[in-house]
Order: C-alpha cells, then sequence, then structure tokens
C-alpha cells in the first residue's frame, strides 16, 4: 500500500485530505512537527508528502531540498494554504510539485497529486514486439537483448519494426517497399537489401544465433527464432537421410512409416534451407 506523510494541524482540512487519500488507496501517516516527518520519510518509503504551509514550522525551501538529497525522485509534494496566487506561485518556485488552496476539495486535491506522480514516474522505455528475448526500443531505436542493445538508423527502425510484428510470416518485398521506403520494388530494390543485411549483422551482434532473419528466394523475408539452426542439413549437394534413419530394417509396419516421415521432414527442411541461401 502506498504511504503518504501529512503535515497538518487543522483538524477539518485533516479529515478532508485523509479521507480523499484513504479512498484512493494511501495509508496516512500524521507527523507532528518539520522534523518528524522528514526523518520518517527518510526512514520509509513514501509515494506523497502534503503538508500546510499556514503552520509556523512548514519550511518548503528544507523540505524541496531534503527530498532533493535524501528522498526518492518518484516522491511528490504537495502543498496546502490560502487562496492566494503569491502563495502558491512562492511555494511552486521553491520546487514543490502543486499548491491546493484550502478549503481542500478531495477530488482537486487526488486530481493534482495523481498528476504529479505521473510526472515523477520514469518513463519506461517504449518496447516494440520481441523474439527470443530480443526486443525493439523505438525510444533509444535499438534492438535489445538482455546481453546487448544495438542502435538502428531510422530506416533499420522500421524495417525492424516491420519484420518483428510480422515474426514467422513472410514480408514481401512489395510490402517492404511500400511501408519503409514509400516506393515502388524496383526502385528501392538494391537499398532493401543493403538495409537486410545491416539489420541482420546488428541481429546477430545483439542475439547471437537466436533470431534468424531469413530471404525466401524472389519473395521478401521472414524473421523467426532460428530454433533449427544448428540442425540443418548442408545448403549444397544432394539430401541424404542419416545413416540412422534407413527406411529398411527391423520394426513393425508402422516404426518403417515413422521413419519414412522423418526423412522426409529433413528433405524439407534442407530444401527450405538451399532456398534460403539463394535469396
Amino acid at each position: 500500500m502506498k504511504k503518504a506523510a501529512l503535515l497538518i494541524e487543522d483538524k477539518d482540512t485533516t479529515l478532508v485530505v485523509r479521507t480523499a487519500l484513504e479512498c484512493a488507496g494511501f495509508q496516512c501517516e500524521g507527523y507532528a512537527s518539520m522534523v518528524a516527518l522528514l526523518r520518517a520519510t527518510r526512514r520509509d518509503d513514501h509515494a506523497a508528502i502534503i503538508v500546510d504551509t499556514s503552520q509556523a514550522d512548514v519550511d518548503c525551501s528544507t523540505l524541496a531540498a531534503w527530498r532533493s538529497s535524501w528522498l526518492g525522485n518518484d516522491l511528490a509534494v504537495i502543498a496546502l494554504g490560502p487562496d492566494d496566487a503569491l502563495c502558491a506561485a512562492r511555494n511552486l518556485d521553491l520546487g514543490l510539485d502543486d499548491f491546493v488552496a484550502k478549503p481542500v476539495h478531495g477530488a482537486e486535491l487526488l486530481a493534482r497529486l495523481g498528476a504529479a506522480l505521473r510526472r515523477r514516474r520514469p518513463e519506461e522505455p517504449v518496447r516494440g514486439p520481441s523474439i527470443a528475448g530480443c526486443s525493439i526500443d523505438r525510444t533509444a531505436s535499438a534492438i535489445v537483448s538482455p546481453s546487448a542493445s544495438v542502435a538502428l538508423t531510422s530506416r533499420e527502425l522500421a524495417l525492424a519494426q516491420l519484420l518483428f510484428e510480422n515474426a514467422g510470416q513472410l514480408v514481401t518485398r512489395t510490402r517492404l517497399a511500400r511501408d519503409v521506403w514509400g516506393q515502388s520494388p524496383e526502385l528501392s530494390s538494391r537499398s532493401i537489401e543493403q538495409h537486410i543485411y545491416q539489420l541482420r549483422r546488428k541481429l546477430k551482434r545483439c542475439a547471437g544465433e537466436a533470431v534468424a532473419l531469413r530471404g525466401v528466394y524472389g519473395s521478401g523475408y521472414r524473421i523467426d527464432v532460428a530454433a533449427n539452426a544448428c540442425s540443418v542439413a548442408p545448403l549444397r549437394g544432394p539430401v541424404a537421410a542419416p545413416p540412422h534413419e534407413s527406411i529398411a530394417g527391423p520394426g513393425s509396419p508402422e516404426e518403417r512409416i515413422e521413419r519414412l516421415a522423418r526423412i522426409r521432414q529433413a528433405s524439407d527442411v534442407a530444401r527450405n534451407a538451399i532456398a534460403q541461401a539463394a535469396a
């Protein structure tokens, strides 16, 4: 549960503030002095501090400096005070997040506190789709994995975004040319090949062999998890079944049929690999 530290003497104001915050899911803790509040906020994690500037011992400049030196940057500080524009401006200039005029209205206080917390909350990176632990960070214009981050140009970023969004599916040259270059495939063919080459190199630097960017001869490109990268048959020469996968041999007819199915599957994998290498 989120904690809120309160330094408010006025009982009516305290009741309004406590009721609003507790209804919003905060655990409120009241303090009798500025010193006690500062010690408590340094000792425990708080999401917000609400102080009444009408009190003689409230020093908002000290509070702002204390937050900067000792407290988390995501903690919001809201000042309460008289309905006076100069008072509000003075407290905001000190670095407090917002000012709420008395008498306090619960809905207004929660709205201003919510906005302050959103401003204080660190922005999370905008991540695009991911494959095998490798994802696109649009904010940093990079592809990232648990072990690396590799910067992309704006064109490479658009190309990677399109391929990642269609992982495991063929993305035609026509679509790449239209969506990334805004041109016909004939005009952008060489540029597509150059960018695919650079993106493939950067993917390898970021994810090793876990992600594969494959060419499909005469059609386009596909990106997917390279689960069979180490078991693909040689790309050149006749396709042969492994010695232990001979069709003939002991076993029931059902076992021989199963061996034949495995041989055919290996042949299909090898033929696909040849086509991809030729692309």
